[in-house]
């Protein structure tokens, strides 16, 4: 009973992962209206940073700073800035120019399995070339402006480099040994991600995030450095109690709920080509987790 208990929550965890992949495409567009483009987003991992410590705390080992070797800062720096600083960067500009259905059927291609095959050298089979193959076909369906001169959308193009960013991060993490827990990966990713942002932001002239000020916009931020953390826990609970053949099925579900946002606050309709599109990923995806 107790097995079943724990992979039913599990289960629930996974629900709540896609719901909080879902989420950052509202907390983008709520918090735009308030601050510059890269002040929200170091608002927010600032935010995640500290939520975290006060949650996860405990997990934390600063002793094991000075464990850390030269080879093991850079991958944590380098996985940092390509999943923050580029991934999320241009997932929250993708958000801002099309609809938050797009850039969540885009971000479910299966792009580190891709990367796997280049990077870590996985095996590659004609089964998974050819969903790859379809799945791209669907952002390519999603994508396109035009059929008569193949156009592209600006924000399409945005969300499939987000997809491509933030998946290198997570196909680094093989690299890393096993010294950090995820929790300590996280903070210290989550660290240097909000030094290289604040840098940005002053370096663009954005100023500091003095104005605009008031309980909705912190409340909001609040949450969606919450969602943050709590990517942490459900991601690790999830699959720790669910084959990741199934987790990464449900994780789907991140389409489902972006879509049911972005048609409650922003009147988002998927087209039919976008929804097209949609089925295509998700089908390669879930063929493709099958075959694992």
């Amino acid at each position: 009973m107790k097995i079943n208990s724990n992979k039913n929550k599990g289960v629930l965890a996974l629900i709540g992962l896609a719901f909080m992949y879902a989420s950052f495409g509202f907390f983008t567009r709520y918090l735009s209206i308030s601050f510059g483009f890269f002040q929200q987003l170091y608002l927010r991992i600032f935010a995640g940073l500290i939520i975290g410590f006060l949650i996860f705390g405990k997990s934390f080992d600063f002793l094991k700073l000075k464990k850390i070797t030269a080879k093991e800062w850079l991958l944590l720096v380098f996985r940092a800035g390509a999943y923050y600083l580029l991934g999320a960067a241009l997932f929250n500009k993708a958000v801002l120019l099309t609809k938050i259905s797009t850039v969540a059927f885009i971000g479910s291609l299966p792009m580190t399995a891709v990367l796997g095959f280049l990077i870590l050298k996985e095996k590659v089979t004609k089964e998974k070339i050819f969903y790859i193959v379809l799945s791209f076909i669907g952002v390519v369906t999603i994508s396109i402006n035009s059929f008569s001169d193949f156009s592209f959308g600006q924000g399409e193009i945005l969300a499939l480099m987000s997809c491509i960013f933030a998946s290198l991060s997570i196909v680094f993490r093989k690299y890393q040994t096993k010294l950090l827990n995820n929790v300590e990966i996280t903070q210290i990713q989550l660290f240097f991600a909000f030094i290289f942002i604040l840098i940005v932001s002053l370096l663009t002239q954005e100023g500091l995030p003095i104005n605009n000020w008031n309980g909705s916009v912190f409340l909001i931020i609040l949450l969606s450095g919450l969602a943050n953390v709590l990517m942490i826990f459900f991601t690790n609970y999830g699959f720790e109690h669910v084959k990741t053949s199934i987790a990464s099925n449900i994780l789907t579900l991140e389409m489902f709920f972006a879509v049911l946002i972005g048609l409650a606050f922003y009147l988002e309709i998927p087209s039919l080509k976008e929804t097209l599109g949609g089925i295509l990923i998700l089908f390669s995806v879930i063929q493709m987790n099958k075959l694992e």
